[in-house]
């Protein structure tokens, strides 16, 4: 074989072993519970990402989902609770090959997800400057009722960025809404592997299309408990309780009020104001 070949053999190979590493991108998330607040909610969040999928979640509970998936992998059927407890609650996954968003969120013994095909819209401006130590490139889109400013690198050949954004040529390193209510911003980046695939093997799954969710989740917010209903029943051989207690209990069902309530009023403005599915 000709040293040109050869060559070109071996950047080839370079080139797959760059495109398919797995990369850990932290970022810090600030979001305000009010809209005139001068003050910020902080958590630091991850963006898991491979060849064509990625995971984006709490960082604490991304720590978490990998110790469940550990003891998944080991048979074991409990897991302990999470000694730090995250704000942001859903995990979102996205099919970047067929551009789809699922989000993930766990209530009490079940995991409802619901499948977005709808997707940012961006529209490149001609703006620059230098975030982290990469050059940087502005875009806008309007998604979720809100306009949002994304900064882009494409020295990092990645299509991706926090939350539900992508589709840009290159990392998200920073986005906010345009009112400055939810920030996204970078804090650091490593080629590792990492496993959370098993985090949910034996829960109940639910699929939900969006607008199933969206009436889901509006009662939930008034009522949380109200998934209790049926758990139990003659014909169960166990009973269903709530830190030992029977779920049927009205002194269970306001405890997992108080306690969901106060994870739900955290976001009292949404990320989102409206669904982007139509």
């Amino acid at each position: 074989m000709k040293l040109k070949q050869l060559l070109s053999l071996s950047a080839f190979i370079s080139s797959i072993a760059i495109f398919s590493q797995s990369y850990k991108i932290i970022y810090d998330f600030k979001w305000k519970t009010e809209e005139q607040s001068k003050d910020y909610n902080s958590e630091l969040t991850v963006l898991l990402k491979n060849d064509e999928n990625s995971y984006f979640e709490a960082l604490a509970k991304f720590k978490y989902d990998s110790i469940k998936t550990k003891l998944v992998d080991e048979g074991s059927r409990s897991f302990p609770s999470p000694k730090v407890q995250w704000k942001l609650q859903p995990l979102i996954f996205k099919d970047l090959r067929s551009q789809t968003t699922i989000t993930e969120e766990n209530f009490f013994d079940k995991v409802y997800l619901t499948t977005y095909t709808c997707k940012p819209i961006w529209k490149i401006q001609q703006e620059k400057g230098k975030l982290f130590n990469y050059n940087i490139q502005k875009a806008e889109t309007y998604f979720g009722g809100r306009k949002w400013i994304a900064w882009f690198t494409n020295e990092i050949p990645i299509s991706d960025g926090p939350y539900k954004f992508f589709g840009l040529p290159g990392l998200i390193l920073k986005i906010s809404d345009s009112e400055e209510n939810f920030i996204f911003e970078i804090k650091g980046l490593t080629k590792e592997q990492y496993n959370i695939e098993g985090r949910n093997a034996y829960d109940t799954k639910v699929n939900l299309t969006p607008k199933k969710w969206e009436a889901f989740w509006s009662k939930y917010q008034k009522d949380p408990s109200m998934i209790f209903a049926n758990l139990n029943s003659p014909n169960n051989t166990f009973t269903y309780v709530y830190h030992g207690i029977n779920v049927d209990s009205k002194e269970a069902k306001e405890m997992y009020n108080k306690t969901e309530k106060e994870k739900i009023d955290i976001f009292k403005i949404p990320i989102e104001t409206k669904s982007c599915e139509k």
